[in-house]
C-alpha cells in the first residue's frame, strides 16, 4: 500500500476537507505545493501530470482530484469523461515525493471497477460518512463545552434542528454562536433563535408541513415572519410547489416500488434528505397532492396576471389546505 495516494469518499464533504487539511500540516507542505483539480470540469490527466512533476523548493507536494464520481457506484449522467487508464497506469509508479488525493462524493465506491480495485490494494481509503443526528448533536455540543460554555438542552435541539445534518454547518454556525456568546456561561434557546437564522426552504419546508397537519397558525407564523425579512411572497410560493411537486414524484416512485435507497440515488440527494422526503410522501394521498399542485399553479397565474394580491393570496392559500 502507498501511504502517498489517498481516497476520500463519502457524503460529508466538511470531513474530507478536514482530512486533507490534516494531511497538508502532517507534512508541512506550503500553498506553493498544493494543487487541486475539479474532476467535474478537468481531465484527471491534468491532475496526475501535475503529481509527476517535483515539488517547488520542497520535499512533498500535495495533488488533489476532487469530485471524482467516476469511481462512485451512481456517476452523475452529464459527468465528464475520465482517462481510468491514465490513472490505472500512474498507480503503478506513483511519484514519491507527491501526496495525490482523490475526493469522491459518494456513499459507496464501485467495487466492479479494476480501478477501485487497484486503489484498494495501493492507496489508503477512508470513508467520511455524514454524522447521525445523535452523533452530531453530541458533537457539537463537546465543541461548546470545550470553549467553557453550556448550552441548555431546548437551545440544542433548536440549533440541531436549524443544521439539519450538515458537519460543515454545524462547524460554522457554533463558531458563530460561540463569538456572540463570549463572556456568557450558557446558551439558551432564545439565544439560538437570534443568532442562528434558517434557510428559506427550512421555513418552506416548515410552512409545507404545518399546512399538511392543518396547523394554520403555525403555518402562518412562519410565512408572516420571512414576509418580515423581506422574502418575496412569490418566490415563497415558487418552492412551495417544488416541495409539492417533489412529493408527488417521490410519491410515484413509492408506488412503482422504489427503496428509499433507489428513490436517493434517482433523485441524487443525500440519505438524510431522501429519509424525510419519502416519509412526507408517504403521510399524503397522491390525488390530495395534486389537488394542491392544481390549486398553487392557479394561483401563482392570478398573481401574475395582477388578479390578487400576492402576499393575500398565499395566506389564503395556506388557510384553505
Amino acid at each position: 500500500m502507498q501511504e502517498n495516494i489517498m481516497v476520500f469518499y463519502g457524503e460529508d464533504s466538511f470531513h474530507i476537507r478536514s482530512k486533507i487539511g490534516q494531511l497538508i500540516k502532517k507534512y508541512e507542505v506550503d500553498d506553493y505545493n498544493v494543487t487541486i483539480y475539479d474532476c467535474e470540469e478537468t481531465p484527471i490527466r491534468d491532475a496526475i501530470n501535475d503529481a509527476m512533476t517535483i515539488p517547488f523548493m520542497s520535499e512533498q507536494k500535495v495533488v488533489v482530484a476532487k469530485n471524482a464520481h467516476f469511481l462512485g457506484t451512481h456517476p452523475p449522467k452529464k459527468a465528464l469523461e475520465q482517462d481510468e487508464g491514465y490513472l490505472l497506469e500512474y498507480l503503478k509508479n506513483p511519484s514519491e515525493s507527491t501526496i495525490f488525493i482523490l475526493t469522491v462524493p459518494a456513499q459507496r465506491l464501485d467495487g466492479r471497477k479494476e480501478l477501485v480495485k487497484v486503489l484498494k490494494e495501493t492507496a489508503e481509503i477512508v470513508e467520511c460518512k455524514l454524522k447521525s443526528a445523535q452523533d452530531l448533536a453530541g458533537w457539537v455540543k463537546r465543541q461548546i463545552a470545550n470553549a467553557g460554555v453550556h448550552i441548555e438542552n431546548d437551545a440544542l435541539q433548536e440549533l440541531m434542528k436549524r443544521i439539519q445534518s450538515s458537519t460543515e454547518l454545524a462547524f460554522q454556525e457554533v463558531k458563530k454562536l460561540l463569538l456572540y456568546a463570549q463572556g456568557e456561561s450558557t446558551i439558551d434557546k432564545d439565544t439560538v433563535e437570534r443568532v442562528i437564522t434558517r434557510n428559506i426552504e427550512d421555513n418552506v419546508y416548515e410552512i409545507t408541513n404545518a399546512m399538511l397537519e392543518r396547523n394554520h397558525k403555525r403555518a402562518l407564523e412562519v410565512y408572516h415572519d420571512l414576509i418580515m425579512y423581506s422574502e418575496d411572497p412569490l418566490r415563497i410560493l415558487g418552492i412551495v410547489v417544488n416541495k409539492f411537486r417533489e412529493m408527488l414524484q417521490v410519491k410515484t416512485l413509492l408506488d412503482q416500488g422504489k427503496s428509499q435507497d433507489e428513490i436517493q440515488r434517482y433523485l441524487n440527494v443525500k440519505s438524510g434528505r431522501a429519509y424525510y422526503m419519502v416519509q412526507n410522501a408517504k403521510s399524503v394521498p397522491k390525488d390530495k397532492i395534486e389537488h394542491h399542485l392544481r390549486e398553487l399553479e392557479h394561483l401563482d397565474y392570478s398573481i401574475k396576471s395582477g388578479r390578487v394580491d400576492k402576499k393575500m393570496a398565499l395566506e389564503l392559500f395556506i388557510l384553505g389546505t
